[in-house]
């Protein structure tokens, strides 16, 4: 980065820092956030997170794919398989984190005192083996995408 680009990135950091201070005494805010993080709880913080880390990740990568297919060089057949992939990436994530957040949930059930195997159980291993199916079947999909190349065009090898 040159001098000027480093320049702009701290005053961007800077600002980004006084707004977060904003929206925190700020009241309407601070009773959104109360709301929020009142439902969040250690059922589904798992979940939560990997929302979040899906949200920024998929953000991040579909503009930087952006930057490269579309700005740089052009390929509108490049830029689809690539945000496909990236997509496909954000579906594995999430399911792989509701799959995790479902195996904690039955983990609590068996530390229960007095629990037993009856239909709980069954419908929470049965929602386990139901989300590593689709998290195989995201993979498989990624896997294919991974495979496929876009098309060159003519005249270009």
């Amino acid at each position: 980065m040159s001098g000027w680009q480093w320049f702009w990135t701290l005053v961007g950091f800077i600002i980004y820092i006084v707004v977060l201070i904003f929206l925190y005494f700020y009241q309407p805010f601070e009773d959104l956030f109360k709301l929020i993080v009142n439902g969040l709880s250690y059922e589904n913080a798992i979940f939560w997170a990997v929302v979040i880390v899906g949200i920024a990740g998929f953000c991040g990568y579909h503009w930087r794919a952006y930057r490269s297919h579309i700005v740089e060089q052009r390929s509108v057949e490049g830029m689809v398989l690539t945000s496909l992939r990236g997509s496909t990436f954000i579906a594995i994530l999430f399911s792989a984190g509701a799959t995790l957040q479902a195996v904690q949930i039955l983990c609590v059930y068996l530390l229960q005192p007095g629990y037993t195997l009856d239909g709980a159980f069954g419908t929470r291993l049965a929602a386990i083996i139901a989300l590593v199916v689709l998290t195989g079947v995201f993979c498989v999909i990624f896997w294919l995408l991974k495979v496929m190349r876009p098309v060159s065009r003519r005249g270009e090898a």
